[in-house]
């Protein structure tokens, strides 16, 4: 089965998860609807409303994870035995909790020692001349360097799911899954993303079309619910076809969910 395949079956799954579609809607448009006051510009720089925003954004990381491992549990049950329960997503989110964070964190480690090496490489490339060519050839490093990075670390967080292991196990098998399916999850990764870059697009085009002419906060409130929406349910086609994918190509048994993909 070929990526288009795959992204087909991802979104005919994902109309059998609306419920989980919904959870996520709901805890975006908070995010959304909140956001809203803080990011007045006439009041962005208040130091109580900087402070409100870095307690929140820290708050609602902190679900998110919750929110990440719960999905993902489902999804791996919709794919697995073709049905899932809501009842058993709070039982996953808890479940996966520390090892998500804890490869979130390793992420951010692994970040920032890309940033220092690419900025030392980039330094050096301009301390030869700056000039176009070199500037050139820096941005080609570095978004190179960026679209590798993203291909090699899609999986670990669906290791982490599907096979029930610690952050380190899973952040080397999901990069070693990933090198041996590089132009696989490469091609997923960019047809997901063109998939959802249109259907944002669209749906935003529309929106603003009905919403910009109520003017004032109510089209802003319109505009932040529909982003919710759209976010939402990307959110979940991409986790379908990312687990999928990765219970394909690793070998792991599944009965209800799709076939081996193939380019």
């Amino acid at each position: 089965m070929g990526i288009l395949e795959v992204i087909k079956k991802s979104f005919a799954q994902t109309t059998k998860l609306m419920n989980l579609v919904i959870v996520f809607f709901v805890f975006n448009a908070v995010i959304g609807l909140i956001s809203l006051p803080l990011s007045n510009p006439d009041r962005v720089a208040n130091p109580g409303i900087i402070a409100v925003s870095a307690i929140s954004s820290i708050l609602f990381f902190f679900i998110f994870i919750l929110l990440q491992g719960g999905a993902l549990g489902l999804v791996k049950d919709q794919i697995k035995t073709g049905s899932s329960n809501l009842s058993q997503f709070a039982e996953y989110g808890k479940k996966f909790y520390v090892k998500i964070l804890s490869l979130l964190l390793l992420y951010v480690l692994v970040a920032i020692a890309a940033v220092l090496v690419l900025g030392m490489l980039s330094a050096g490339v301009l301390f030869l001349g700056d000039n176009i060519l070199t500037r050139s050839l820096v941005a080609l490093i570095v978004t190179a360097a960026a679209v590798t990075m993203i291909t090699l670390l899609v999986y670990p967080i669906y290791v982490v799911v599907a096979e029930n292991v610690g952050a380190i196990e899973a952040f080397k098998k999901g990069i070693s899954v990933a090198k041996d399916n590089f132009i696989k999850t490469l091609g997923l990764f960019m047809g997901l993303l063109v998939i959802s870059l249109v259907l944002s697009l669209i749906v935003g085009f529309i929106t603003g079309l009905i919403a910009v002419p109520l003017g004032g906060n109510i089209s802003q409130v319109i505009i932040a619910i529909v982003n919710a929406a759209v976010q939402s349910y990307v959110s979940i086609v991409m986790m379908v076809a990312f687990m999928s994918f990765y219970l394909s190509i690793s070998g792991s048994s599944q009965s209800g969910g799709m076939e081996t993909a193939q380019i």
